[in-house]
């Protein structure tokens, strides 16, 4: 079910920053997110120029936001209105909490360079989902490769005698009772004249008057990766992609470097047995640590677990090619039935 957003004049949003918009000081945001809006912004509809999603992670005590997932959320934009799949954003969300119940709603993301105007009543809509909800923006364009990604935080001020919090109200009570939305516009409806396709037909989120505006401030964002991560985004950053190693050259070189490695270290012991080089004692409490982690087996042992760990590999490669092969075949077959 989608909720209608009205959207905004220009004078109702303001780019200035503004001292105090939240308590969020920056944004962490790790690889898989930026996969994530990525991938979403490939699959979107030929119709829509932007994609919006909610972001999943948490908040530290430092004031810092982490966002650890992400998930694109259905939405469309014509007329000068927004609509919103409140419902599969919800389903999202209650799904995600059942596998990572330490992941919640941090805030949300969309794609272009910068805020817009309609932002601002999508942002209020996830100003009711979590607190001082994080905006993040991904150019897709790579309009200023400097700024590529930005995060923002918001702030809803009254200008004028207008309350803000009355908005605020009024917009949490229609998406915590949506049928009586519809009948407040049928009734609307009714009044000014049925018309075809009218969008007084649709269930309606009522956001702030005129006389509110949303100020957005930019804050500080970092991409947060750990060691493998950061292995993954360098070889994705390197654009000579198709000299990318295989899996038996990337086993025989890290097999290589392991054999030099262990070749140093011999050399070294020798020597300071030998009085050769100083020894010291933290890298011998080092080397005795890893010698201990090593199990020890004799080789029948060691031929038989290397043994069973290869056939494990092999008969999961196995499934996936079955498993690729029945998928294939069905939409063959699928195929097939609709050219009949």
């Amino acid at each position: 079910r989608a909720s209608l957003l009205d959207a905004p004049s220009a004078d109702m949003v303001a780019f200035l920053p503004v001292t105090g918009a939240g308590q969020v000081a920056s944004a962490k945001v790790h690889p898989v997110v930026v996969f994530n809006i990525c991938d979403s912004f490939v699959r979107r509809a030929e119709t829509q120029t932007r994609v919006i999603g909610t972001l999943l992670g948490h908040v530290n005590p430092d004031g810092s936001v982490e966002v650890k997932n992400a998930y694109a959320v259905p939405h469309n934009e014509q007329n000068g209105q927004v609509f919103v799949d409140v419902e599969f954003h919800r389903a999202m969300a209650d799904l995600a909490k059942k596998v990572n119940p330490a992941e919640v709603v941090v805030g949300w993301y969309s794609t272009g360079n910068g805020v817009v105007p309609t932002d601002a009543l999508i942002h209020e809509f996830y100003n009711h989902e979590c607190k001082n909800p994080v905006h993040v923006t991904l150019d897709t364009q790579f309009t200023d490769g400097q700024k590529l990604m930005r995060a923002w935080v918001g702030r809803s001020v009254a200008i004028g005698a207008a309350a803000i919090e009355g908005a605020k109200a009024a917009a949490a009570a229609a998406v915590a009772a949506p049928e009586e939305a519809k009948d407040d516009t049928d009734a609307k409806e009714k009044q000014e004249g049925s018309r075809p396709n009218s969008e007084a037909s649709k269930r309606g989120l009522p956001v702030a008057a005129a006389s509110a505006a949303t100020h957005f401030q930019e804050i500080g964002l970092v991409n947060n990766f750990d060691a493998a991560e950061r292995i993954g985004v360098s070889l994705l950053s390197n654009q000579n992609t198709e000299n990318l190693a295989t899996h038996s050259q990337g086993l025989e070189s890290t097999i290589r470097k392991l054999g030099e490695m262990l070749d140093s270290t011999a050399l070294y012991v020798q020597n300071v047995v030998a009085g050769k080089t100083p020894g010291n004692a933290e890298v011998g409490r080092f080397l005795a640590d890893a010698l201990a982690s090593v199990p020890r087996l004799t080789r029948e042992q060691f031929e038989k677990v290397f043994g069973d760990a290869i056939q494990d590999v092999l008969l999961v490669m196995y499934l996936a090619n079955v498993t690729k092969m029945q998928l294939m075949l069905a939409e063959k077959l699928q195929t097939a039935s609709l050219l009949v």
